[in-house]
């Protein structure tokens, strides 16, 4: 015959059982303690801080299984009569009086829980790899270069977190996702009175890219100067880099060949500097007193950015033949001799002496077509008496001021 005694003793720690020797089964729960008086068998269960089901249990003549308490992060692991003592009783208890009228504990082994990191190229530092219920951390912050953490994704996260805290009492296996903004810097320049054309205002770890040249009128590259560059370099490549960049366009002045040229001749030349004055040179040394300097045809103050050629603006003297005066008859014999020559001239009276008349020309003569002519009427006029055409003086008047007179004696060919 079965005899049913029914007996509840579960509190969050403590399970206090009564028992009846014959068949007997009893109910636990969280909040009460049923003591049986007949033929009682007395156990104290502490749950070592676990908890206990509602759960029926039963004696079957001598032996019985004890309930099995839960504890959140814990293993349970068996009953022991110490607190801190090792397992001595598993749930299947073959003879109740080993545990009648004793307390008895229940040992438990912490759980250890894995946290994996996809940190999706990132690095990290002092991350915990697990933990237990009863830690409390913060997950550290991961970094990237060229790269802004924009917080962790994952296990109990609702979107995205920076600050992603595992509180005391949290269990489970854990796995993160690092997720991550790419920077970007700027990149600026000074040229220094260059231009620059396709030049990068902007990159970021991933791009490689190589400055281009500027250009400055009349001044040669000779490089950068500014972020990262040891002196300076003409070649620069950012690759796998990160911080905004400063660069500084560096010059030389360039130098170009000025040429001076008289009478379609080089005289000299000089180098000078872009942008430098040109010496002005006075080239009327190089010439005779019936030839005038005037300065440079294509004449720049300063240098350009190329070389140059300068040509000597260069003016003649044109000069006035004027035969000796005689007669009338005698002037137009004169005159006859120098049109029979090809040459133009007229019959004037001479200023200096009226009544007598002179042969002229206009001022069309350079100074050696005067001496040419000078030489011609020599041959070609009397000079041995002064039967027509005689002459036997000349002279000529020129624009620059220049003015002289040739004589010969009767019987004389040349003028002095």
């Amino acid at each position: 015959m079965k005899k049913k005694i029914s007996l509840i003793i579960l509190s969050l720690i403590v399970l206090l059982l009564t028992i009846k020797s014959t068949l007997a089964f009893y109910n636990t729960s969280s909040n009460h303690i049923n003591t049986f008086k007949i033929e009682d068998y007395i156990i104290t269960i502490d749950g070592t801080g676990g908890t206990f089901k509602n759960e029926n249990i039963k004696l079957v003549g001598s032996s019985t299984t004890l309930p099995t308490p839960y504890k959140k992060g814990y293993t349970f692991l068996g009953y022991s009569s110490t607190s801190n003592g090792n397992v001595e009783y598993n749930n299947t208890i073959k003879n109740i009086n080993d545990i009648n009228n004793k307390r008895i504990y229940a040992i438990w082994h912490t759980n250890t829980y894995s946290i994996v990191y996809n940190l999706n190229g990132g690095t990290i530092s002092n991350a915990p790899q697990n933990y237990n219920v009863t830690q409390e951390f913060t997950l550290p912050t991961p970094s990237k270069r060229g790269y802004t953490f924009t917080g962790w994704s994952g296990t109990d996260i609702n979107g995205l977190s920076k600050n992603v805290v595992i509180s005391k009492g949290s269990i489970g296996d854990r796995s993160y996702t690092a997720n991550w903004h790419l920077d970007t810097y700027s990149i600026s320049y000074d040229l220094d009175g260059g231009s620059i054309s396709n030049q990068p205002n902007s990159y970021n770890v991933n791009d490689t890219i190589t400055l281009p040249q500027p250009t400055k009128k009349g001044y040669t590259f000779t490089g950068w100067s500014g972020t990262d560059i040891n002196g300076i370099s003409k070649d620069i490549t950012i690759s796998n880099n990160v911080g905004n960049k400063k660069y500084k366009a560096n010059w030389s002045k360039n130098s170009y060949v000025v040429s001076y040229y008289v009478n379609g001749n080089l005289w000299t030349q000089r180098t000078v500097a872009y942008g430098d004055n040109i010496e002005n040179l006075n080239a009327q040394s190089l010439l005779d007193i019936y030839h005038t300097f005037h300065g440079w045809n294509n004449w720049v103050d300063t240098m350009p950015d190329y070389n140059i050629s300068l040509t000597a603006n260069i003016t003649e003297s044109y000069c006035m033949l004027m035969t000796g005066h005689g007669p009338y008859g005698n002037a137009t014999a004169l005159l006859k001799v120098f049109q029979d020559a090809g040459w133009s001239g007229r019959v004037e009276i001479a200023p200096s002496a009226p009544n007598y008349y002179w042969v002229v020309t206009d001022y069309t003569l350079t100074r050696a077509q005067a001496e040419v002519q000078k030489d011609y009427i020599a041959r070609h006029t009397n000079y041995k008496n002064y039967n027509f055409p005689y002459l036997y003086w000349v002279a000529v008047s020129c624009t620059n001021g220049y003015s002289e007179a040739w004589t010969r004696s009767s019987g004389q060919l040349n003028f002095n």
